[in-house]
């Protein structure tokens, strides 16, 4: 059977690269659980999408200089909340800082590296996308500036054979409020799809409802309800985090949200006639 491509892309500035190994070797696991005697863990291709290094540069050492005195509570939170301050203010498209440029960049060089795996077929690698917290954001970006790029890219670096979306921790509700494309879903089924997997096909939305930046997205209007198959509150976090805004960080290692995205991987590669090679 083909395998299929999963590309996570961080959503916050601080995050170290390599920010999802953890993540990967736990959705396989629950993925080879579910059906061991018919499932391999190189099934799935993993590959994380970074630019956290593009940020970090600036401003890195703002909160240990703010607090000289050691006496500011809740720094992680701070951390989060300086995070999306920098990138309010530095990502947009034609800002000074070309941050935006830069991401983009970064994303299309990513996706032409995964493309190149020798695992993957440019023309019909299923590709599913999860996106974490304003990775989202940047995410609905790229995507819709694809429609407006004549260059000439693969079915699997355009997202043609995109066959899912798994936001979590997400703020892209907030952006939909503005005119323009993020009125607008992006299509969660990729045109070139082959038609046996389209079915089967979904967009999940993770949120906890302590995360103060992760929203349900349904409600948002008629067109995010019909392309957003699910908005699925789940309870992450440690026990110091998991009651108050600092789950934000979270999603990556908590049981509920591995398993469901092990469960929907496991029903998109699930057997098909004309997946057989």
């Amino acid at each position: 059977m083909k395998r299929l491509a999963v590309a996570i892309i961080h959503g916050i500035g601080s995050e170290k690269e390599f920010y999802s190994v953890e993540l990967k070797h736990r959705i396989v696991e629950e993925y080879l659980k579910a059906d061991p005697n018919n499932r391999l863990e190189d099934d799935l291709l993993f590959h994380e999408i970074y630019w956290g290094d593009l940020v970090q540069e600036h401003d890195a050492d703002l909160l240990q200089k703010l607090d000289y005195r050691k006496e500011l509570t809740y720094k992680d939170l701070r951390n989060i909340f300086i995070d999306f301050m920098r990138l309010g203010n530095s990502y947009s498209k034609g800002a000074e800082s070309g941050l935006y440029d830069a991401i983009h960049e970064r994303i299309k060089t990513s996706l032409n590296k995964f493309a190149s795996h020798r695992n993957i077929d440019q023309d019909d690698t299923p590709l599913v996308i999860m996106a974490h917290s304003f990775g989202s954001v940047i995410m609905s970006n790229y995507f819709y500036d694809l429609q407006h790029s004549n260059e000439s890219l693969s079915n699997f670096e355009a997202f043609k054979t995109l066959a899912g979306v798994i936001t979590f921790a997400s703020p892209l509700p907030i952006y939909s409020t503005q005119t323009g494309d993020f009125s607008r879903p992006i299509n969660k089924v990729g045109s070139e799809l082959e038609d046996g997997l389209k079915e089967r096909v979904k967009w999940l939305n993770f949120y906890d409802k302590d995360d103060v930046v992760a929203y349900p997205m349904k409600n948002v209007n008629e067109a995010y309800n019909q392309m957003v198959d699910e908005d699925q509150e789940i309870n992450v976090g440690s026990a110091a985090t998991s009651w108050n805004p600092a789950c934000h960080t979270g999603y990556w290692e908590d049981k509920d949200f591995i398993k469901p995205v092990a469960k929907y991987l496991g029903e998109i590669r699930a057997p098909h006639e004309f997946w057989k090679l």
